[in-house]
């Protein structure tokens, strides 16, 4: 037998690469104009640039004329160096002098592939650049397409002399050396707002101004800042916390190590989801875009969340000069949240908005019961009441501060109308049962009736008229042997509220296997047809999914109108899928939500109630069981005390 010769057998075997690996570390990592403008600040810097100019359209979407430059007074680079050093991808650069630069800067480059942020956003790249104390200019081009259908193990030749032009900055002066990068062919073509971008470059970069200055289209980066309502430690600080001149807390975790921070909350929800939460930066650069610190909670320590805005410094978080001394993501706006090392800020960080949040809310319930307590109308309003009855006003207005987020106006508005609406007999009734609730029904009740707020009570009036004609017809429907799909599903889907007002559907018949469940529904033994419902929960905008909400529904009556029992092995299911969707979550966020489980059903069996049992409380996951009749009396009792309220108001 004649074996033919394989050309390979004595041939080293080599490492390739394809031109797809520049869409992978560039494309994908840095998909946004704002992360790829940052990058190219980021090189300014690492060049000793004392000054850098970004020019980009803002406000109106891009054509094929648009482009974004970046010009710096820099160091630049000379031929030898634009070889060695930018066109050398993977190049380890703190391993060079320490990590410093010639001026003494701590570098912010890593791991060499920065340069690649251009192909987020375009697909050529221009570079014009002079060296300082040379006199030839080096000028070339990156061409996206022709990189990534480069032949395997080719090297990619960039063409060169493509760009001329004099280097200048904005305004027509002659730079000596420094650098220009140009961006053209853009991949974006919406409208970028000139305000988020603004505020997420502000939000990216806290370098020294005295070191380095950034102008965007002629206008001055700004240190990032909001108007804030209250500010920690500035306004009140933590035992043991030293607060500095800038008016930031100076504290040493466990192991010693520092962190520099401050949080506030600023005086409206903030809509933005990229300006919410507590950024972590070191050398003057965002290391972990804004967060919550992988804070858990419900919706109770949810309150304010949508407030908060924050800063950390951490400058030990970014040293080291090799990879395994790297605790940030290749996209360097996110830290590796599982590494053990960062796990003590990561536990400081959820004590600490903790701690911000408790203290916002003692303010504010001082705010608001020193708004009550200076309120000539109100004083004026209080005269002809009792002190029992003032201060079940008084009580009022604490419970909105407990469970909602109302400014002291607010509370202010609602107590006016409250008090007013107290001299109809239909009103004090209602707020007679309504105390004997407990505070969590009351201060719930009460926050909805400030939110749809008794001013609109006639356009409200149909809504609520509404809302319980359809309370009636699933009541209805159930007692009637419903099932799941079609029949409840279809009313829950139209009107989550049905569950709990506060809440909004998220998505409905998920899909198991999209989050990884080892879950296998239950069907009909007839028709085949689904009966187990499981959809996802989340708070109304601008809340953020704190809290995710696993819902099972079951029906309430079988085919022959006897109660319909759910089994050992359907809640064993259902705790289940919930541990799945909370690992789910956990896996696949920076900001982890709570997640909890509620099933209703208006029986069980015997082993099922002992496992169910067994489940309420634990501390793995929260789960609630609920029968359907509680359910909807708790919500049918909610609509009729706003509707009696609703009603007199019309009336007066």
């Amino acid at each position: 037998m004649v074996t033919t010769p394989n050309k390979m057998a004595h041939e080293p075997l080599k490492l390739m690469f394809l031109g797809s690996l520049v869409e992978q570390l560039g494309a994908q990592l840095y998909p946004s104009a704002t992360a790829t403008v940052a990058e190219l600040i980021s090189n300014a810097w690492d060049a000793d640039a004392h000054n850098v100019w970004v020019s980009i359209s803002l406000g109106k979407s891009w054509d094929s004329h648009s482009k974004i430059e970046v010009i710096d007074d820099g160091h630049g680079m000379d031929r030898e160096q634009a070889q060695a050093q930018y066109l050398m991808t993977g190049r380890k650069r703190r391993l060079e002098d320490h990590g410093k630069t010639p001026e003494g800067r701590l570098v912010h480059g890593r791991k060499g592939i920065g340069k690649l942020a251009a192909f987020g956003t375009a697909k050529i790249l221009d570079c014009y650049t002079i060296r300082k104390d040379h006199s030839e200019a080096v000028s070339f081009r990156l061409d996206y397409d022709k990189i990534r259908n480069a032949p395997p193990g080719s090297d990619y030749r960039v063409e060169e002399n493509v760009d001329q032009d004099t280097l200048t900055d904005p305004y027509g002066n002659i730079l000596e050396y420094g650098t220009r990068i140009k961006l053209t062919h853009l991949r974006l073509k919406r409208a970028i707002s000139a305000e988020r971008f603004m505020r997420s470059m502000s939000r990216r970069f806290s370098i020294d101004q005295t070191e380095m200055q950034v102008f965007v289209n002629g206008e001055p980066l700004q240190r990032f800042n909001m108007e804030l309502a209250s500010r920690f430690p500035a306004n009140s600080a933590p035992v043991g916390t030293y607060v500095d001149t800038d008016g930031w807390g100076v504290e040493n975790l466990k192991s010693g190590r520092q962190v520099r921070w401050w949080i506030g909350f600023t005086p409206e929800p903030i809509k933005e989801e990229f300006l919410r939460g507590i950024s972590i930066s070191s050398r003057g650069k965002m290391l972990q875009r804004p967060f919550m610190f992988e804070r858990a909670g419900g919706t109770s320590a949810q309150i304010g969340q949508e407030y908060l805005v924050g800063e950390v410094e951490a400058e030990w978080l970014d040293v080291g000069e090799d990879i395994e001394d790297d605790l940030v993501l290749t996209n360097r706006d996110q830290l590796q949240l599982e590494d053990e090392r960062i796990q003590e800020i990561l536990e400081w960080g959820r004590n600490r908005i903790r701690w911000a949040l408790r203290q916002r809310q003692t303010k504010r319930k001082e705010d608001i019961k020193q708004h009550i307590d200076n309120s000539s109308e109100l004083q004026d309003l209080f005269e002809d009441f009792t002190e029992t009855e003032q201060q079940m006003f008084r009580n009022i207005a604490n419970m909105v501060s407990e469970v909602g987020d109302a400014s002291p106006q607010d509370v202010h508005d609602l107590m006016v109308e409250v008090i007013n609406g107290y001299d109809y007999k239909a009103v004090r009734e209602l707020m007679e049962r309504v105390k004997v609730e407990d505070e969590a029904f009351q201060g719930t009740f009460w926050n909805l009736v400030r939110e749809f707020s008794l001013i609109d009570a006639r356009k409200n009036l149909s809504i609520i008229q509404a809302r319980l004609n359809t309370i009636d017809r699933v009541d209805a429907a159930i007692e009637a042997g419903a099932t799941e799909v079609p029949e409840i599903h279809k009313y829950i889907k139209d009107a989550p509220w049905l569950l709990d007002p506060r809440w909004s559907l998220l998505g409905d018949e998920v899909d198991p296997k999209s989050l990884n469940a080892e879950y296998e529904p239950t069907y009909d033994e007839e028709t085949r047809e689904r009966l187990d419902f499981l959809f996802i929960l989340q708070p109304k905008d601008p809340a953020s999914a704190d809290e995710i909400l696993v819902v099972e529904i079951k029906r309430g009556k079988k085919k022959d109108g006897t109660t319909h029992r759910v089994t050992h092995n359907e809640v064993n299911k259902f705790h289940l899928y919930v541990l799945n969707v909370k690992e789910n979550y956990t896996s696949a966020n920076t900001q982890t939500p709570r997640v909890s489980g509620l099933m209703i059903a208006n029986a069980y069996t015997t082993a099922a109630n002992r496992i169910r049992s067994s489940l309420e409380g634990t501390p793995e996951v929260n789960l609630e069981f609920q029968t359907w009749k509680r359910v909807i009396e708790r919500t049918r009792k909610l609509h009729m005390s706003w509707l009696e309220v609703t009603r007199k108001t019309t009336s007066s």
